[in-house]
């Protein structure tokens, strides 16, 4: 309508310029004016008859093939928890690690001698022996006091009991202090298990952040990292035309960009409750099994809503 507002205005000023002076240079002016005002005419009656249906704002396009884009389900920085200089790296940016494989060692020479005095410590059980029969000793003395306390002086009776309290309380410590060994042992063989670095998932090793011979100190955030690529997560930002037409469990296909190409089934995993409303999108991810690792990471990918998805059974 402003359009055809616009173009009258137009011709209105033609016209009163033809109405001031009859030369033959106005006469053309007023056909330019005429041949204006019909196409102004023509625009406003084709936007007339177009629907509010025929422009689609943006995202609620649900026929048009919708952009996502293939990641790692996880990646892990692997770090050790203890500080130490490395030792030996055994992988290398591309290698396939499997779950629990050793992928880093720290040096361990020190932790082991403390390990093994914690050990010798833990299993010396002279000590722990000998106060026990101190202790017996002593309580068998505390008894035959008891027994002719009335031809002994009371303060002998109250050392014989004093002594066997004492060898008591000793043999308890000893006791204590056995297993303190234990506890000490146990800290540190962790300490030694945490010496050896392991990867905690199964996947390809995308970077090796230090090498042997450096300090994995406080600020060091870790020493690989390691990306799960099977299963793959597929990244998805829908239209929101599309909103209630998925659920959690459908399958979806899925067309990696060139040239990798193919057609893959994916499953929804994630459907997210917060929308965007600039874009007229909703986030969707699908979980892409990828065995043998045959599908790349990192790839750009689309989604042809026009194309059924099957679905799980509702309940």
């Amino acid at each position: 309508m402003a359009l055809g507002g616009g173009a009258l205005a137009l011709v209105a000023i033609v016209g009163v310029s033809i109405g001031g002076n009859g030369s033959p240079d106005d006469a053309r002016a007023s056909e330019t004016g005429d041949s204006i005002l019909a196409d102004a005419t023509t625009i406003d009656a084709s936007l007339a008859n177009s629907g509010p249906s025929d422009i689609a704002p943006p995202g609620l396009d649900a026929a048009r093939p919708t952009d996502c884009l293939i990641e790692p389900s996880q990646v892990v920085r692997v770090n050790s928890g203890v500080e130490g200089v490395i030792q030996s790296i055994f992988v290398e940016r591309g290698d396939v690690v499997g779950r629990g494989q050793v992928i880093a060692q720290l040096r361990a020479d020190v932790d082991r001698a403390g390990s093994a005095a914690a050990q010798a410590r833990a299993s010396n059980v002279h000590g722990v022996r000998a106060a026990a029969s101190r202790a017996a000793y002593l309580d068998s003395v505390r008894r035959r006091s008891e027994e002719i306390s009335e031809y002994l002086a009371a303060d002998a009776v109250e050392e014989a009991r004093a002594n066997a309290q004492a060898a008591a309380e000793e043999r308890q410590a000893a006791a204590e202090d056995q297993r303190v060994a234990r506890l000490e042992y146990v800290q540190t063989q962790r300490i030694l298990a945490e010496k050896t670095v392991r990867s905690p998932i199964a996947g390809i090793v995308t970077e090796r952040a230090m090498s042997p011979g450096e300090y994995r100190g406080p600020d060091a955030s870790h020493i690989v990292t390691v990306a799960q690529v099977d299963p793959l997560n597929v990244e998805v930002f829908a239209p929101i035309a599309q909103l209630g037409g998925f659920a959690v469990g459908d399958e979806v296909t899925v067309y990696p960009e060139d040239p990798v190409g193919g057609e893959y089934i994916a499953r929804v995993s994630v459907i997210d409750r917060v929308y965007d409303a600039a874009s007229g999108t909703f986030g969707m991810r699908l979980e892409l099994a990828n065995p043998g690792y045959a599908l790349p990471a990192g790839l750009r990918c689309t989604i042809n809503f026009d194309e059924p998805a099957t679905k799980r059974p509702r309940q």
